[in-house]
């Protein structure tokens, strides 16, 4: 006969053993794979999961068969964030169990969008600052300058991007380089893909005689993917541009803008392949139109520290009179990120 006593001692056993095999967070992939440890992110795609045996391990998202947690997870479902625990459902889905309902019918995993043990702050902020710097002296005499830095703020539906840079060289103290730009980007989101947008930007090139050439416009976005991994989005919109020259005509006129921007981690390391343009064509006359561009590599030194080998290629298909076309620079920084 069970006594009141020995009711209580298996109760606590089963809950001891409950407790021992419920111990991890556990994904089944979609080739039959299971990895068990603690979720630490669930971000753009990409699922990080810390494990005993291999460190923090990053799975595709789409390559999840089912899923399931050993404790309540905060867990993103369209614009609505629940704190629920998760249990392996049919393939391709999961079942929450929250304070808010007991039960739901099993959820597609492609609409868990986010999920982490402790709440995200509504605003992420992430940046970069590089500098770069060349002296030599002998038979010529040449100092060089040039820093960059970009601070984007993000939240679910908004992000703003703020960035500049700026060029400086003399040779045998004569100046032969003096330019700057400075940009602010805001867009909004009206899917994970698809976005709004508002730019400005300001540029001062003495040598171009563009004492300041303003651009100010609106267009639409589209995210093609936003992974740590791989970044890569296109947009299209209307600019008005505006420049300001030191000795020839001032001029101004409505463009085409269409810009790209991408971004890939290279063999599995910190190693960053990237390439952003942006091309300004007037409505009025398509001769008349130039081209921003910014190709290099970013590696990884420690940390958050880095060395960027970049490449700019600008061209003015009109320029001031007396101007080239063409500017080319090869460029060598230390850089900051976080």
């Amino acid at each position: 006969m069970l006594t009141t006593k020995k009711i209580a001692q298996m109760a606590a056993v089963i809950a001891v053993l409950l407790t021992t095999v419920v111990h991890a967070d556990e994904v089944v992939l979609k080739n039959g794979d299971r990895v068990t440890g603690k979720v630490v992110e669930l971000i753009d795609g990409q699922l990080s999961i810390k494990t005993e045996y291999a460190g923090v391990v990053k799975i595709d998202w789409a390559q999840v068969e089912t899923f399931s947690t050993a404790e309540p997870i905060y867990v993103k479902i369209g614009d609505n964030v629940v704190r629920a625990m998760v249990y392996e459902a049919d393939a391709g889905t999961a079942t929450l169990v929250s304070e808010d309902w007991l039960e739901t019918e099993p959820i597609e995993l492609s609409r868990l969008s986010a999920m982490n043990y402790e709440p995200k702050p509504a605003v992420r902020v992430s940046g970069r600052i590089n500098i770069g710097a060349s002296s030599t002296s002998g038979n010529t005499n040449v100092d060089t300058t040039h820093g960059e830095a970009e601070v984007v703020a993000r939240t679910d539906k908004n992000r703003v991007t703020l960035g500049g840079e700026v060029n400086r060289a003399e040779t045998d103290g004569i100046e032969t380089e003096s330019n700057w730009l400075a940009y602010l980007k805001y867009d909004h989101f009206f899917s994970q893909r698809w976005y709004g947008f508002a730019n400005a930007s300001g540029e001062n090139d003495d040598f171009k005689d563009i004492r300041l050439r303003t651009t100010f416009g609106l267009g639409a976005g589209y995210q093609w993917f936003d992974t740590e991994k791989t970044k890569l989005s296109f947009e299209i919109g209307v600019n008005y541009v505006n420049i300001d020259r030191i000795d020839s005509e001032d001029t101004d006129y409505p463009a085409a803008r269409w810009a790209l921007d991408f971004l890939q981690k290279l063999f599995n390391s910190k190693t960053e392949f990237f390439h952003r343009h942006a091309l300004f064509s007037s409505l009025d006359d398509s001769q008349n139109f130039f081209i921003r561009t910014r190709t290099g590599l970013r590696l990884p030194i420690v940390e958050n520290l880095n060395t960027t080998i970049q490449y700019n290629y600008d061209y003015d298909d009109n320029p001031a009179p007396g101007r080239v076309k063409e500017d080319k620079a090869w460029l060598f920084t230390l850089g900051y990120r976080w």
